[in-house]
């Protein structure tokens, strides 16, 4: 099992190289690593293209991104969804790629996938039919609390509350 709940993967196909979203995605990362800093928590970065890989930033670096080349290959983020299923996949992307219906599929029935659509033109439509847990990227730190609180709300009270008793007042007693 991954030392770390959260594996963020960046979408580095072309699409994402337009319209500052180079710029939008280092500052979500900017984020993201601010945030689990802070919340004694952790995450690992990928990046996606023809293929998932992992990428390490020295902790007192910042962001660099790999090329926004060529287009991403869908198969191989379902093949590595499936290998991880026991962590919270955030993919940051625009959405624009190609799927095939079995893919559709496949994407669909990850209950741990979450999609940040990154980018005014960011296909939203597509992201909502991948997932249900698809939000636009100002929503960031809304996926980022839900994540990690899952852990917390999992665990219930250490001892049940009971009500001694409920005081309810007369109706006869009203003078207005």
């Amino acid at each position: 099992m991954s030392l770390s709940k959260l594996h963020c993967v960046i979408d580095c196909s072309g699409s994402m190289a337009e319209y500052g979203k180079p710029m939008l995605l280092v500052n979500l990362l900017r984020y993201i690593r601010q945030f689990t800093t802070q919340n004694g928590q952790s995450a690992r970065y990928f990046s996606w293209q023809e293929a998932i890989a992992e990428i390490n930033w020295p902790a007192e670096a910042d962001v660099e991104l790999p090329t926004l080349v060529g287009s991403s290959d869908v198969a191989a983020l379902c093949n590595w969804a499936e290998e991880s299923s026991e962590v919270v996949l955030l993919v940051l992307t625009d959405g624009y790629f190609k799927l095939g219906a079995e893919q559709l599929h496949q994407l669909s029935q990850l209950d741990n996938l979450y999609l940040l659509g990154v980018g005014g033109d960011a296909d939203l439509v597509q992201l909502n039919i991948l997932s249900n847990r698809s939000y636009r990227a100002e929503q960031l730190d809304h996926v980022l609390h839900i994540v990690f609180r899952s852990e917390a709300a999992a665990v219930g009270p250490s001892r049940r509350v009971e009500l001694a008793g409920v005081v309810a007042e007369s109706a006869l007693d009203d003078e207005w």
